[in-house]
């Protein structure tokens, strides 16, 4: 197994991406025959009926991680909520889940959506682009 310090984690819901106030967290890689990752972060305590109802529906949901550093891009995992504690004022939330193959897929569709939402060319598009891919917005999937 391998252990990863999480910087960031986003939960994409239909057309838009939610962010969360990330206080500590880590991603575990279980190298198993199953590819699975475990994600345990620790938020403020009002998500806790957000994190319940999605634990309780079983749902199955994308969850967008950054790793080790904020420089480095999204990772897309396929997982769902296996446990939800309180910690005083604070959340633990153990999820489980399977990394998603996106290996250009980030900077493939970052491109797109600029293209989609801006009238730009040349070194104004470049530019637009170097400076996205530093920030590392969260993307929807169309």
């Amino acid at each position: 197994m391998k252990t990863f310090k999480l910087k960031r984690v986003q939960i994409v819901e239909n057309d838009t991406i939610r962010d969360f106030n990330l206080i500590d967290g880590l991603i575990i890689n279980k190298e198993d025959d199953h590819h699975t990752w475990i994600l345990e972060v620790f938020l403020v305590d009002r998500e806790l009926e957000y994190f319940q109802r999605i634990q309780q529906n079983r749902e199955n949901i994308e969850v967008l991680a950054v790793i080790s550093s904020e420089k480095n891009d999204p990772a897309s995992l396929y997982a769902h909520v296996h446990a939800v504690r309180p910690i005083g004022e604070k959340i633990s939330v153990l999820f489980i889940g399977h990394m998603r193959n996106q290996r250009n897929e980030y900077a493939e569709e970052l491109l797109a959506s600029i293209l989609e939402k801006e009238n730009l060319s040349g070194e104004e598009l470049l530019a637009q682009f170097k400076k996205q891919m530093k920030e590392k917005p969260g993307l929807v999937k169309r």
